[in-house]
């Protein structure tokens, strides 16, 4: 392992002076009609450097990021991918990238010098996903793998395919590629790990990997009814010189295979959770594995011995990669980047960490809110950190991290942004990155937390004591009142201002819910895939749910409380009239075809319902006309899920936080310019 090298001053110069022409304004880069700008990078995939060490591009949810590694500032944001990147590859010179992903119909290639696209690569198949990329070594010829197993080579120059006869080489889990482009590495749920010439598909070896030979020898006899636990493979990677596989599994064992012999090497124990990202040094000589319990071990590759334990990341290991041994800074040193949003670097001969390289690359935005006087919004994401942001600058201003957890069982805003409310808990995740979402374990026990995110102090009450179990938490509009979903021990609610118990709705449902108060705080409703719908009378706790409303998964009051509207799987969004008397059905949009999708917003003016889902696999916000039941317009521009949708008070722009880790803010001036009627 070479020693860090330090750099000159000429070179640090003339790489900050081309960073600086490089550099810009990211987050407007690649935004889709209406949008006004993205908060946040993504999360992270995969890291990849330049040969010469001196850039470092990292494949993210919403495109690819450049970081200059002599200064380590922003060079540039890749986009024009449909969905996230999840590969890349540089050719052997260094002068081009490829990259690709889930859900992504095409391929780019970009000059790594200018930043400049220079072709894209289309796939005739509208969601196709690229899965891993390679160049041919002399650089003419990129070769992708897809998510369904299928091998495809294109020419470089042209950008088309070429004529081959490869073959399909089956269906996995996880994938990487030889550094020299020949050989696919493929693992599965099962365990299994295979071994295919990239040229062919032709299979060349099977290793049983991370299988269980006595489990699975008694479930295939029918001695036992419980299937082999634990076996699936989840990372892989190849030394540099392809003659050694590491590979990572869910059992936390970390494999090393000898690829010419078919053999294992080593099996390395140690780790205490999932094994989510793996990598070997270029010389081949030390092996670094990273977890979903944040840990990152170094092990000896010749000896299979620890060689040491690192720890500073806050969440799950995303990516572990090393520098060049040629690079002119930090030569040979650890990188990982991880959930937390954070990428460092280490010293692998020391396990000391020698700098946290950039910062912000969210996973999965679970809440916004907007400041009452609309300056600022704040986000919150998966692992309850709230980020801040200047809504003139669309930079983020302040981090708040005391209610930092491993993941949230439960998380809501005020109205207004002051406050914020959560259920945090131990446990692990592993985020798919050929997919969306993830595996998590946990959030283990956590009681509810409430904070005044201004001042950064704890507001006590006798939520904190209610119960460790809260599914779902809610403000009132006005922020006098809290409400928690304790499944089957009901949904119970406190004054914020005198802490006393409001009201105790029984339920028996064990499954979460989701919570919608009208605008004035006057009623209450709540409603969740295989969960009975209720609404109350928050004054007088009558229950008034009409006695043909279905399980629905998503429900939302107009602004002026007098429309309901509620989203089914089946049936489409329902309006029912909300009166003093009762609620009655109003209207349907029956062609609204929503699958799963736990969200529904109106416009500021009641006007228009919009209805997040997944077209396919698509993300998208449809704008439906309240009443016609007209669709008006669709807005993409999401990779993930959309987790929540919020307008600011006056109403001017629409904020979407996604499972991607980014928040696109929208003009809704602009969005509702075109196609929606004059008398609207």
């Amino acid at each position: 392992m070479k020693a860090i090298q330090i750099l000159g001053i000429t070179f640090l110069f003339a790489a900050a002076m081309l960073s600086n022409s490089f550099a810009q304004d990211n987050t407007k880069v690649g935004l889709p009609e209406g949008a006004i700008a993205r908060l946040g990078k993504g999360g992270i995939n995969l890291m990849r450097f330049s040969p010469d060490g001196t850039r470092l591009t990292v494949g993210t949810d919403v495109g690819v990021w450049v970081y200059d590694v002599p200064t380590g500032e922003e060079m540039a944001l890749f986009t024009g991918h449909k969905g996230q990147v999840s590969t890349l590859a540089f050719s052997s010179d260094g002068k081009t990238l490829a990259s690709g992903g889930f859900n992504n119909p095409v391929i780019q290639l970009w000059d790594a010098e200018t930043g400049n696209k220079l072709s894209t690569l289309l796939s005739t198949e509208k969601h196709h996903s690229t899965t891993v990329l390679a160049f041919s070594q002399d650089n003419t010829t990129l070769i992708s793998l897809d998510r369904f197993g299928k091998i495809i080579h294109w020419s470089v120059a042209t950008g088309k395919r070429l004529a081959n006869r490869s073959r399909n080489v089956g269906s996995y889990d996880v994938v990487t590629v030889s550094q020299d482009g020949n050989t696919f590495a493929t693992g599965n749920q099962h365990g299994k790990i295979y071994l295919s010439d990239s040229t062919t598909g032709r299979q060349l070896a099977s290793i049983r990997g991370h299988t269980q030979l006595l489990a699975s020898l008694k479930s295939v006899l029918g001695w036992t009814d419980r299937p082999p636990q634990d076996e699936e493979v989840q990372a892989l990677a190849f030394s540099s010189d392809g003659k050694m596989l590491m590979s990572g599994g869910e059992n936390k064992i970390v494999g090393l295979w000898n690829v010419e012999k078919r053999t294992k090497h080593a099996t390395l124990k140690g780790h205490k959770e999932w094994l989510t990202a793996v990598a070997f040094s270029t010389d081949g000589k030390t092996a670094a594995s990273g977890d979903a319990g944040k840990v990152i071990k170094l092990w000896d590759v010749g000896t299979g011995r620890e060689r040491a334990t690192l720890r500073g990341h806050k969440s799950t290991i995303n990516a572990l990669t090393f520098t060049p041994d040629n690079a002119p800074l930090y030569a040979g040193c650890l990188v990982s980047g991880s959930a937390d949003g954070t990428i460092r670097f280490w010293n692998p001969s020391t396990g000391q960490e020698l700098l946290t390289f950039t910062t912000g690359h969210t996973e999965s935005v679970k809440a916004v809110a907007f400041s009452k006087n609309d300056t600022t919004l704040a986000s919150a994401a998966f692992n309850g950190i709230v980020e801040i942001w200047s809504l003139k600058t669309a930079q983020e201003l302040a981090t708040f991290t005391k209610a930092e957890s491993d993941l949230t069982g439960a998380v809501a805003f005020s109205h207004d942004a002051t406050h914020f409310a959560i259920r945090g808990g131990s446990g692990a995740i592993a985020f798919d990155p050929l997919g969306f979402g993830g595996t998590a374990s946990g959030p283990g026990p956590g009681n509810i937390q409430l904070w005044n995110i201004a001042t950064g102090e704890q507001i006590p009450g006798p939520w904190e004591d209610a119960g460790d179990n809260a599914k779902a938490l809610a403000f009132s509009p006005d922020k006098k009142i809290l409400v928690a979903d304790f499944g089957r021990q009901g949904i119970r609610s406190w004054d914020l201002n005198t802490r006393l118990e409001l009201f105790h709705f029984h339920t028996a449902e064990p499954f979460g819910r989701k919570f919608a108060f009208s605008p004035t705080g006057t009623l209450f409703a709540t409603n969740g895939t295989h969960v009975q719908t209720h609404v109350w009378d928050v004054d007088t706790h009558a229950e008034i749910t009409p006695p043909n409303i279905q399980e629905v998964s998503a429900l939302a009051f107009s602004p002026g409380g007098i429309i309901l509207a509620h989203g089914h799987h089946r049936d489409g969004i329902v309006f029912w009239h909300v009166t003093p008397t009762g609620i009655k059905e109003h209207s349907r949009i029956p062609k609204s075809q929503r699958g799963f999708s736990d969200v529904l917003t109106f416009s500021p003016d009641g006007k228009i319902l919009l209805d997040p889902k997944l077209d396919i696999w698509d993300p998208i916000i449809q704008l439906w006309d309240v009443e016609t039941g007209e669709e008006l317009k669709t807005l993409s521009g999401h990779t993930e899920h959309i987790e929540t949708l919020v307008f600011s008070h006056d109403g001017k722009t629409l904020a979407s936080g996604s499972a991607d880790g980014t928040v696109l803010l929208w003009d809704w001036e602009a969005v509702t310019a075109e196609r929606v009627p004059d008398n609207k």
